[in-house]
């Protein structure tokens, strides 16, 4: 039997140690997101034929402080394939990938930041739009969109689109702020998306999994895992084309509603 490491020899110790802790973020307010989201295992989730739609994808148990955690156990070795879900459609869904440092050793805390879908709690005065990529006529799944200041090219927004092609693009707090706000309010707005059409012929279980094409995003715990988690960096295949980017006009009052041609 091996010594104790924290209590007295006379006494049994079971120590559980923390391989990873997750703390999902809202990417807009920067901070941990209060409502209830969903952890799981990444896989396929339905891949019992025949009968009712059942999710068999394991959970990752969520405490009370909204941070989920997995433990140090026989056999854990990075990567750790994760998804991240919201039903209630608050926040666009992500798969992440995180490495793991080898051996594994103390617990290490990430926070991925998850962005505004279509039911999300705009904050009363947010300046933005919501927008809609489309490729072929059709919508295009999972783009990537960023919003810059103009003039001066600074970035004031980030989105990410959802399967149906919407996305929500609400500018930064500080992003239009003082007295000499300009009136229209002007940002250029761009459109990324996958360079090459994923094609579901090309993967197995498509028909299964409702994210079958949404990129498995990789993240270790350098600088350019930082950005990855916080949703910042581009998925690899992830460019823009000539006629994604424009200029639009941000209303002052309510949210526009743009289209956006990624052909």
């Amino acid at each position: 039997m091996s010594p104790n490491e924290f209590l007295a020899p006379t006494w049994d110790e079971f120590a559980t140690r923390l391989a990873l802790g997750i703390e999902p973020a809202d990417a807009l307010r920067n901070s941990r997101i209060g409502r209830p989201v969903e952890v799981a295992a990444d896989g396929v989730p339905y891949p019992a034929p025949g009968g009712a739609p059942r999710d068999v994808l394991r959970r990752l148990g969520r405490r009370n402080t909204g941070r989920f955690a997995i433990a140090v156990h026989d056999g854990l070795a990075g990567p750790v394939d994760l998804r991240f879900l919201d039903r209630s459609q608050r926040f666009v869904p992500r798969r992440l990938r995180i490495l793991l440092p080898d051996p594994v050793g103390r617990g290490r805390i990430v926070r991925p930041a998850l962005f505004p879908g279509a039911a999300y709690d705009v904050p009363t005065g947010a300046l933005g739009l919501r927008g809609r990529a489309l490729r072929g006529g059709v919508p295009m799944r999972w783009a990537r969109v960023e919003a810059r200041s103009v003039p001066g090219g600074e970035p004031v927004g980030r989105a990410h689109g959802d399967a149906h092609g919407e996305f929500l693009l609400l500018l930064a707090p500080g992003a239009a702020v003082g007295a000499d706000l300009p009136r229209p309010l002007r940002v250029r707005v761009t459109v990324f998306g996958p360079d090459t059409v994923p094609d579901p012929d090309d993967v197995p279980d498509a028909a299964a999994d409702p994210l079958w094409d949404l990129p498995l995003e990789a993240a270790d715990l350098s600088a350019a895992g930082a950005a990855t988690l916080a949703g910042t960096r581009l998925p690899d295949g992830y460019v823009s084309r000539p006629g994604s980017t424009r200029e639009v006009v941000v209303g002052l009052e309510g949210l526009g509603r743009e289209e956006f041609d990624f052909s």
